[in-house]
């Protein structure tokens, strides 16, 4: 079996012959190995799906998350200015609106008609012509929260949450059918069988479990219905310390869940484990950049260990990952295929 179909089993979730390894997000990582910078490769997409192919070829992982590194470019097409000249994650350089009084002057045409962000959705489809038979393919953006905040800015946005309550699930509405008509045609590709939500912002190290339930979980619910619809799979990632929303995630019902490593990876198993398939939890910032080999696989080992022998799984770290972690390093994650 190859590592697309180990990854659909661990997803449905069967007992696959093995657990599935991969890396999520990574984009700068793939940028900063091919020797390219952001700027140099946006305007192109096979330029684009060769720094993501190559690195896939050099990895060999189950699963990759297309779209990692790029995902505020849609941001930027809105109106944002952004710094892109290195192989650093672009950088947004401010905010689209400076208030909720400017939300009608956002036009989701502005992103969908921009010849670039039409170049990234074709970089996804070039990606799976590629590989999308041998590696399952997720293709991710930020969750509508995240984006919400991406446009008017994080405080502004927790200003809103209390005075202005209305106008700003407004914008988050606005924000979820941005998602969606950037990931729709993305999902229109048959080697392309799963959309991932990163929402950074929607952290209870950002915000509370009541905040979430009330501005973020009900349009996640009816976005992910959107691609369960079309018959794929759906994947979320919140970063920090989710613990206090894995109940939530499962009336949420994503395919999969990928938890940092803030969370245990035993609670997660006994509140998701049968229901959601669980990916983590290897710290992106910890062995993984600054440890040797020996050190990677450790601790790869141990989440194994408190995952156990049950199905509904997936070995990766659990985060984005700085441009530096040596290649061993990612390559002693990927042995661990073989260790089992």
């Amino acid at each position: 079996m190859n590592g697309k179909e180990i990854t659909l089993m661990a997803m449905e979730p069967e007992k696959p012959p093995r657990i599935p390894v991969g890396l999520i997000t990574g984009g700068e990582w793939y940028v900063n190995q091919a020797g390219k910078t952001f700027a140099e490769i946006k305007s192109d997409p096979d330029a684009l799906a060769k720094v993501f192919t190559d690195g896939y070829r050099k990895t060999g992982q189950d699963f990759i998350w297309t779209g990692a590194g790029i995902l505020n470019y849609p941001i930027h097409f809105l109106g944002c200015p952004v710094e892109d000249d290195s192989s650093d994650s672009p950088k947004l350089l401010g905010t689209v609106i400076k208030s909720l009084d400017e939300l009608e002057s956002l036009d989701i045409q502005m992103l969908t008609k921009n010849p670039l962000m039409q170049g990234m959705i074709q970089y996804h489809r070039l990606v799976a012509d590629e590989i999308g038979k041998e590696c399952l393919i997720m293709t991710t953006q930020w969750g509508p929260f995240t984006v919400a905040a991406r446009i008017l800015g994080v405080e502004a946005m927790m200003m809103a949450a209390m005075e202005n309550p209305e106008k700003l699930q407004e914008l988050i509405q606005f924000s979820s059918d941005l998602c969606w008509a950037i990931t729709e045609p993305v999902l229109d590709h048959p080697d392309i069988p799963c959309m991932n939500l990163s929402e950074p912002v929607a952290s209870c190290d950002v915000i509370s479990p009541d905040l979430f339930r009330r501005f973020v979980k009900p349009v996640l619910i009816a976005l992910l219905e959107k691609a369960k619809a079309k018959g794929k799979y759906t994947s979320l990632h919140i970063c920090g310390n989710s613990t206090p929303l894995l109940s939530d995630i499962l009336d949420i019902e994503p395919t999969c869940f990928s938890i940092e490593a803030k969370v245990n990876l035993k609670t997660a198993k006994e509140i998701l484990g049968g229901r959601v398939c669980v990916l983590g939890n290897v710290s992106p910032t910890g062995n993984l950049l600054s440890g040797t080999p020996e050190d990677v696989i450790r601790e790869g080992k141990e989440c194994l260990k408190a995952w156990g022998d049950d199905p509904g799984y997936m070995l990766t770290v659990g985060c984005d990952f700085p441009k530096t972690v040596p290649l061993e390093n990612v390559m002693a994650l990927m042995s661990l295929k073989e260790m089992e």
